[in-house]
């Protein structure tokens, strides 16, 4: 499967909308790690967690190809003068038509169980992703369990400023998604 494959098929299992890409990006993250999909997305420590400029990329080329719809909203101003928007996704028709050979395909059954698994963990939104993602990433990062006090030590050195109860409810839902333990 490769990258556009990937992500057509993530959109769709999603339900053929996405609420934010930080969101789909976080989603992408944790489907990528439980299906264990041979796609090449590289993530690395960026800003709101794990980043893949990979599946960005992905992203804004099958926009530009019509087979994903993207839809801007926007919040307002911020202090410093930074607008606040977030970018919504779904598959365009076209893009359905070129996602239907890969519905039946073992892939595609594996990205659609995952998604369910993020749900059933208790529907996470793009900032708890966020914050589990990062947490995870540190995890496999030091390649060993931590403690909640070396979790937030170490998300200091990316830069990330978890809360603590934001870091619980973190480790929680990858207890749940089966990505740590107690």
């Amino acid at each position: 499967m490769n990258a556009s494959q990937f992500v057509l098929s993530l959109i769709h299992a999603c339900g053929n909308k996405v609420n934010g890409r930080t969101f789909l990006q976080k989603t992408g993250y944790f489907v990528s790690l439980l299906t264990g999909l041979p796609v090449d997305l590289r993530y690395h420590a960026h800003y709101y967690g794990p980043y893949s400029a990979t599946m960005d990329g992905t992203l804004t080329q099958l926009s530009n190809l019509g087979f994903v719809e993207e839809a801007s909203t926007g919040f307002g101003v911020v202090s410093g003068g930074f607008e606040m928007r977030r970018y919504d996704y779904c598959l365009t028709k076209d893009g359905e038509e070129i996602c239907k050979p890969l519905l039946n395909t073992p892939e595609y059954n594996a990205i659609a169980e995952a998604v369910r698994k993020i749900r059933d963990a208790g529907q996470p939104d793009y900032m708890e992703l966020s914050i589990a993602a990062k947490a995870f990433f540190i995890l496999q990062k030091q390649g060993k369990g931590m403690t909640g006090s070396e979790l937030l030590k170490e998300a200091g050195n990316f830069n990330w400023n978890i809360p603590e109860q934001s870091l619980v409810r973190a480790v929680e839902f990858l207890k749940r998604v089966q990505l740590a333990k107690a």
